[in-house]
């Protein structure tokens, strides 16, 4: 980059340790990390602009604790076993799962990092459907600027019904051409 300037950043890291679709699956310590990426790029390149999307669940990121035996109350393990009485499980070995007391410490310090660094930092949840996307998915959007610029969100121009003369959702199979021929 030399000493060129970077005026945007757009980010979308390694979603799948936070995402609901892991729910019965051991989670990646170092996977969940991979955002704090953009704050390192941040403090490397200072971006005017920052850009993340991600799963709605990001907002809940905070520590990992072993998931525990309901029966006995003892570690679980990721081969599926319990832990033996007074057995120490490495923690690379054990089942871990998101800590509920402390969801979202994470997150919080991850924007207040971002703000440390003069950055004005919003997030939304947003589903692609409302912007004329085929797909009523909802995601995580967060914005930080540092340039003296308002953040500005899209205006939506759908709903699930048609009012305040917004249109209808458009569901996926209206962006497909039908009559182009191939294998199912």
């Amino acid at each position: 980059f030399g000493n060129r300037p970077i005026a945007a950043l757009h980010a979308s890291p390694d979603c799948t340790h936070h995402s609901q679709a892991a729910n019965g699956q051991p989670r990646d310590e170092k996977i969940r990390a991979l955002s704090w990426v953009v704050v390192r790029w941040a403090g490397q390149v200072r971006p005017d602009f920052i850009s993340v999307e991600n799963v709605k669940q990001l907002t809940l990121w905070g520590p990992l604790v072993a998931k525990r035996d309901p029966m006995t109350g003892r570690v679980l393990k990721t081969d599926g076993t319990v832990a033996a009485p007074g057995e120490v499980v490495p923690r690379n070995q054990q089942y871990l799962v998101p800590d509920k007391k402390k969801a979202g410490r994470t997150w919080r310090r991850f924007v207040s990092s971002l703000e440390g660094m003069g950055y004005k930092v919003e997030w939304r949840r947003l589903v692609a459907a409302d912007y004329d996307t085929g797909t009523t998915r909802e995601r995580l959007f967060m914005i930080a600027r540092c340039d003296g610029k308002p953040i500005v969100w899209p205006e939506a121009t759908n709903a699930k019904e048609a009012v305040d003369g917004k249109k209808t959702w458009v569901g996926a199979a209206e962006s497909i051409d039908w009559s182009i021929e191939c294998p199912s």
